[in-house]
């Protein structure tokens, strides 16, 4: 039988720990300590997200064990664990992989402080949480060394906090493991990048029990504690991942992941959510245009190989329905009490036809194209008839006694061409998405995010109340 082999140790008194860089390490002895896990919203700082933190914490007093993590294929160290002598190190260490493990890995929980790790007793720092910018306390520890393929950081009672920052500013940071310090210890990892650390608190949250801390090179399915053999995290391959998340109900309708990726700044308005009396739908079963059938034909011709899978298949169905119903509502339907031929009606509707000289076709270009002309090139499998009818039902149902160009056979046919055109680029961007994420299986997420991601998608879509609030 083999149990965790404790490398160091070092004993707290005053029932508080200061962490991090000599600098952070300083900041944290000069501010107040930290009454038990408060709550820590990450901010937007440019283009990431950061903690605002203290670099101290409430934490048990007596003596901390600390454990060397090794990785396994290469025999070589790749993280610590530091825990408080009362805990169960298997049993910690699992629980805060699986709340708030490596952002490198699938299935890690979360990655910044919120409601969860709250719940869990978990205070998550991440790569820009250090202030490796800072400038504060320059004149106290000088300038520290950063060697971009060593990660460090101090762990040290609050007490001494001040004492120990200055003996270890004369030690080189690759030698500062090596000395053994009755209240602190530096946690040393060479061939590794970007510092990550968790602290694990105790039940009542009152105070830290426990510190992880490793890079990104730290791959927790590959590393074991020093003195076991069993790996942190169970390796599982892509499919067996995919079975297993479907079995515990994983989400997989991506709509907080679409929400995050609507407020990226460079997306400006045009990444952003309508106005909700904007938004169109949800529609009922019975007015979808592209039954399963249907949908089936168009997947067949551009992602081969892939489906959809239950319990998610009507799910998806449904979303691609309301994108077609939300984008008929917003377009179609007002076009019709404006224009009598279909020729100034497919003019009125794709502006942006002729694209500019060198740059690729426009989206409006082919719903021209298709609006206009016969489709030269046939859908197997494809009820034409049954669409057009759908089509021209949903627009009958909306148009009121003004029916138009919808009694228009051959407008009717190029509207379903149309429509039939855009769901198979986005099957065609989802099953990407899908293949990227080493699936066979397309998933509301893959539609959501492919959508998001194409720019004359998304702004022709983004109206679909279903599509931001995943109701289907």
């Amino acid at each position: 039988m083999t149990f965790p082999r404790v490398h160091a140790h070092f004993t707290v008194h005053s029932g508080h720990l200061c962490y991090g860089l000599l600098h952070n390490i300083w900041q944290g002895a000069l501010a107040e300590p930290s009454s038990g896990l408060t709550a820590v919203q990450p901010r937007v700082t440019g283009t990431v997200k950061t903690h605002k933190l203290d670099h101290n914490v409430s934490a048990l007093n007596g003596t901390w064990n600390a454990f060397r993590l090794i990785d396994t294929t290469e025999s070589r160290l790749a993280g610590w664990f530091v825990a408080h002598e009362s805990v169960d190190v298997l049993q910690e260490i699992d629980k805060i992989l699986r709340v708030s493990g490596s952002p490198y890995e699938d299935d890690s929980g979360s990655q910044y402080n919120g409601e969860k790790t709250m719940k869990e007793g978990v205070l998550v720092i991440n790569r820009y949480d250090w202030g490796l910018y800072d400038n504060r306390a320059l004149d106290v520890v000088g300038e520290e060394e950063n060697d971009p393929l060593r990660i460090g950081a101090g762990l040290v009672d609050y007490a001494e906090a001040k004492a120990e920052v200055m003996f270890w500013k004369d030690v080189p940071e690759n030698d500062r493991d090596e000395e053994q310090r009755p209240h602190g210890l530096w946690l040393d990892v060479p061939q590794n990048e970007y510092s990550f650390g968790r602290f694990g608190f105790n039940d009542e949250r009152s105070a830290a029990r426990s510190f992880l801390f490793f890079g990104i090179q730290t791959v927790f399915t590959k590393t074991v504690i020093a003195g076991m053999q069993q790996p942190l995290r169970k390796y599982e391959t892509h499919e067996e991942r995919f079975q297993r998340r479907l079995h515990e109900g994983f989400d997989f309708r991506g709509v907080e992941t679409l929400k995050m990726m609507a407020v990226r700044p460079w997306l400006g308005s045009r990444g952003s959510s309508p106005a909700d009396g904007d938004l169109l739908g949800p529609h009922t079963n019975d007015e979808r245009l592209f039954q399963e059938a249907g949908l089936a034909a168009l997947l067949g011709r551009n992602a081969k190989n892939l489906d959809f899978v239950d319990p998610w298949r009507d799910r998806v169905e449904c979303l691609l329905n309301e994108l077609l119903m939300s984008y008929l509502e917003r377009y179609i339907l007002p076009l019709d009490r404006s224009f009598a031929t279909i020729l100034s009606a497919a003019q009125a509707l794709t502006p942006q036809r002729a694209p500019q000289q060198n740059e690729r076709r426009t989206l409006d270009s082919y719903l021209f194209q298709y609006l206009t002309q016969s489709h030269e090139d046939p859908i197997p499998d494809w009820d034409a008839a049954a669409v057009a009818a759908r089509v021209r039902a949903f627009l009958f149902s909306r148009s009121g006694e003004h029916l138009g160009l919808f009694s228009n056979d051959e407008y009717i046919a190029g509207l379903c061409r149309c429509l039939a055109w855009l769901i198979e680029e986005v099957l065609e961007l989802a099953s990407n998405r899908a293949k990227d994420s080493y699936r066979s299986n397309i998933m509301p997420v893959d539609v959501r995010i492919a959508v998001c991601n194409d720019a004359e998608l998304f702004c022709i879509f983004k109206y679909s109340r279903v599509y931001w609030d995943g109701s289907e």
